[in-house]
């Protein structure tokens, strides 16, 4: 929700303030007495000086020294390495920057073909047909839109046509959390649904906000600087049966893949719009890494800037590197460095009322290598999906406009989708 901070009318105005002046005048001019030592603090035996004192030529060697101890206790702390320093500077991907070229770029950048759309296999399931009406779609969207009672300090409001004008800071839900929240009930009505009808066999372990870090080297890109993405997805949903890494595609449709060529994105170069910092963490960091878990799927939301929004494209590619970092993630979770086996893993975004899905079928670890056919990933992509009408964040939702059911089964066939869905 949002609202307007209260307030109070101001009583008086330019004119009615001349008697108020003159008691602040009077108040002013009367005398405080002269401090006086408590006997309780004389007893003690403190030593009291008079606030003048210090700025006195015999004092004031001690003050320089003083500050010099204090410069070199600075220096000396700034001195000390971050646990997390390393040598060698790294590329640092957090979803902080939008990538140039967009869908070609992150395809790249993981070694992946991409498969416009869902497979239809995976979209007609049967599996896939949960007993979730309109109503309660609705009733999730409005949970985060309207019904939160969150009051934090919402953002400023720019308006690109009359730039000038200052509006009222409105309080409110921020844009971060409705979105989180849609997510979550989505997610939960998924997860009770499938129970229902046995489409899911054992129930999800879900964990929020948890941190992402894998390290990647080698390769055309990162052979000299290695790459880290990092991410905190606001879902991180796992379960204890391994079907739910099962790969759509088979290694005929692996191998009819790897032999397309990678997108050609030059004169701009992948690795252009990465960071390069020296405090990374090149250990893997994944929730419940240690249990014999495997990773579903990771669901999280961006907020779109006002004066420089990402555009379709840049989303969806935030959206594939995201998922690849966790694909890679449950890949190497047992310090393992070759892929025994295709994993497939699962991505959902929702960015001002839209999702971006992405379905990261990881079938080798290995980077990209200049003019090498070799085996490549799969990632199928449903870009930008219109789940429904937003409303700017400083205005109220009273009800959900152009809510897209089609768009919500599409949510559910790429959740509940498992195992290969061709013959071959």
């Amino acid at each position: 929700m949002v609202f307007r901070k209260y307030r109070a009318v101001k009583q008086w105005g330019k004119m009615d303030t001349r008697i108020f002046k003159e008691i602040y005048n009077s108040r002013n001019k009367r005398k405080m007495p002269a401090f006086e030592v408590p006997e309780a603090v004389k007893a003690l035996g403190v030593p009291i000086f008079e606030p003048n004192e210090v700025f006195t030529f015999s004092n004031r060697k001690n003050l320089v020294e003083q500050a010099r101890e204090e410069a070199d206790f600075e220096v000396r702390f700034l001195e000390q390495l971050h646990p997390l320093q390393k040598n060698h500077p790294a590329y640092i991907f957090e979803g902080a920057e939008p990538m140039s070229d967009g869908i070609s770029q992150a395809a790249l950048l993981t070694r992946s073909v991409v498969r416009n759309g869902l497979p239809e296999t995976i979209l007609h399931n049967s599996a896939a047909k949960l007993e979730i009406d309109e109503e309660m779609v609705r009733d999730s969207i409005l949970h985060g839109e309207r019904y939160n009672p969150t009051l934090e300090k919402l953002p400023e409001r720019f308006d690109p046509v009359m730039f000038w004008i200052r509006h009222h800071r409105l309080h409110g839900t921020p844009v971060i959390k409705r979105n989180n929240i849609i997510l979550n009930n989505l997610l939960r009505h998924v997860i009770l649904g499938g129970l229902r009808t046995q489409a899911l066999e054992h129930s999800f372990q879900v964990n929020r906000d948890s941190p992402l870090s894998v390290y990647l080297s080698g390769g055309q890109y990162f052979s000299k600087t290695p790459l880290v993405l990092r991410a905190q997805p606001h879902l991180t949903v796992q379960s204890l049966n391994s079907t739910v890494t099962m790969p759509w595609a088979g290694p005929i449709d692996v191998q009819s893949a790897s032999a397309e060529p990678l997108p050609d994105i030059y004169p701009i170069s992948p690795v252009i719009d990465f960071e390069t910092d020296t405090i990374y963490n090149d250990d893997l960091l994944l929730t419940r890494s240690e249990q014999q878990t495997h990773v579903h799927s990771v669901l999280w939301s961006r907020e779109q800037d006002q004066k420089y929004p990402w555009t379709s494209e840049q989303n969806m590619a935030n959206a594939i590197l995201t998922t690849y970092a966790a694909a890679v993630a449950e890949a190497t979770r047992n310090g393992a460095t070759e892929m025994k086996k295709p994993i497939l893993v699962r991505g959902v975004q929702l960015v001002n009322g839209r999702l971006d899905l992405v379905a990261m079928q990881l079938n080798t670890l290995k980077p990209t290598e200049n003019g090498d056919n070799a085996e490549k990933n799969i990632v199928w992509i449903e870009k930008g999906l219109r789940l429904y009408k937003p409303k700017p964040y400083y205005d109220q939702m009273e009800v959900v406009e152009k809510l897209d059911m089609n768009v919500f089964h599409k949510f559910v066939a790429l959740m509940v989708g498992f195992g290969a869905p061709h013959a071959h």
